[in-house]
């Protein structure tokens, strides 16, 4: 039980550590079937029994955290399905894990091409229902769902997503339930693209006098070469922190099935960041990279923890117009407050239109700076015009803040709740209040 008293949200994980209890849920039920799932749902819908679908665990925004209600533990439908390699898709269960459908699929030549921080934790369920994103820019979890089986509040199944083809009639409502925190229907199945592993891969790292420089390079790189495009940009300070170097450095990844493809586009790379005042460091900046985020984070972690100081993590997104701007401002509100230590932003995820901002604030151990620093987060991206939550998803950390970023939207999300669900049975409080 004590497994389900809470996700990976940084809150509750901060008053564990400081001593406070975190009450378990009332019951925690794991089906290992769909008629099983489903007389759960017919029962708590028709007693008004509240339910929390359960998958990893790795929520960091109170996503998946039980609020006293009956957690479902989806990690019992868990099979894969249907494997088609013609159509280049994959059919699984959503408590299936990320990390074993990629195990699964690499053993056969095959990738989803999806590695979220969570990978080894994350379920299918848990990624769809979260909006989660991987680490290359087109590997976004609405971009790789073909189809979803959906179990309504009611114990009614739909199936939603034309499965492996292009359609122009009817609306699309995958996205109805993608990045929904599964409170308007629980993903029970998903049909899912992949594609052949890719063979060639060339690292790079460049380093830049400014931000500014590195994300004019970014855009550059984003506009005129193909993607995915795997881009990553430590300012100074999250540089010196992460791998003790104290520069703007940006690590690209390129990769394909054509060695003579992957070099040309390096090489053009190259050209791109001299244009824009880079200079091409040695591979050993990008060793220190993977080693740091492969086997050294959770060691960074704890001995912050141990120094009696905490850490958050801020996930935003914005245009190229005003990135910079929404660097800036994010680095110094955070800064200004009171027992905030470290404030390390990168740049994550790049797109045709903007990119993200992934911010780690390292902070003492203390609530009232935690919710200092998310206030002051949310009014930066109100005031630049970002996003609050490019992959965490809502949760109940995020509700309030969302609720103003949608303003007219909440109206019609409403509506649809209460026809979905409406004895707000599923995950109640989560994406609305």
């Amino acid at each position: 039980m004590h497994a389900f008293s809470r996700d990976w949200w940084t809150l509750l994980m901060l008053r564990e550590l400081l001593g406070h209890v975190i009450d378990k849920p009332p019951l925690v039920l794991r089906p290992v079937s769909l008629d099983e799932l489903r007389g759960i749902v017919k029962i708590a819908n028709k007693h008004g029994i509240c339910l929390v679908p359960f998958g990893g665990g790795s929520s960091v925004v109170g996503g998946s955290y039980h609020s006293s209600c009956v957690v479902v533990d989806m990690k019992g439908l868990n099979k894969i399905i249907d494997f088609n390699e013609e159509d280049l898709t994959i059919t699984v269960e959503a408590g299936a894990k990320v990390a074993d459908i990629e195990g699964w699929l690499n053993e056969r030549g095959y990738t989803l091409d999806f590695h979220p921080q969570s990978f080894n934790l994350l379920t299918i369920g848990g990624a769809i229902a979260h909006g989660a994103t991987g680490s290359h820019s087109l590997s976004n979890i609405e971009e790789l769902v073909l189809s979803m089986e959906i179990l309504l509040s009611n114990g009614d199944m739909i199936t939603v997503g034309p499965g492996n083809y292009v359609r122009a009639s009817w609306p699309d409502l995958r996205r109805l339930f993608i990045g929904s925190d599964g409170t308007l229907g629980i993903v029970v199945k998903a049909t899912l693209k992949v594609k052949p592993l890719a063979n060639h891969y060339i690292d790079k790292a460049y380093i830049f006098m400014s931000m500014k420089d590195a994300i004019s390079f970014a855009k550059d790189f984003v506009v005129k070469l193909p993607g995915p495009w795997r881009i990553v940009i430590h300012d100074e300070d999250s540089s010196r922190l992460m791998i003790g170097e104290d520069r703007n450095i940006a690590l690209v990844r390129f990769r394909g099935y054509y060695g003579e493809i992957v070099a040309a586009e390096a090489n053009t790379a190259d050209g791109m960041a001299k244009v824009h005042g880079g200079v091409e460091v040695e591979q050993e900046f990008v060793r220190k990279w993977r080693v740091v985020f492969s086997r050294e984070y959770e060691n960074q972690l704890m001995q912050l923890v141990n120094s009696g100081l905490w850490v958050e993590t801020i996930d935003m997104a914005t245009t190229w117009s005003r990135l910079l701007k929404l660097y800036l401002s994010i680095k110094e509100g955070l800064k200004g407050i009171d027992g905030v230590v470290y404030v390390l932003p990168r740049i994550t995820h790049v797109y045709l239109n903007g990119a993200s901002l992934y911010t780690v604030v390292v902070f003492k151990q203390d609530e009232e700076v935690y919710w200092r620093i998310w206030q002051e987060a949310f009014e930066v991206a109100h005031s630049v015009g970002a996003t609050i939550t490019h992959h965490h998803g809502t949760g109940l950390l995020k509700r309030g803040f969302v609720k103003e970023e949608m303003k007219g939207q909440l109206n019609i999300l409403k509506l649809i709740k209460g026809l979905l669900d409406s004895k707000n049975i599923l995950n109640p409080g989560k994406l609305l209040e």
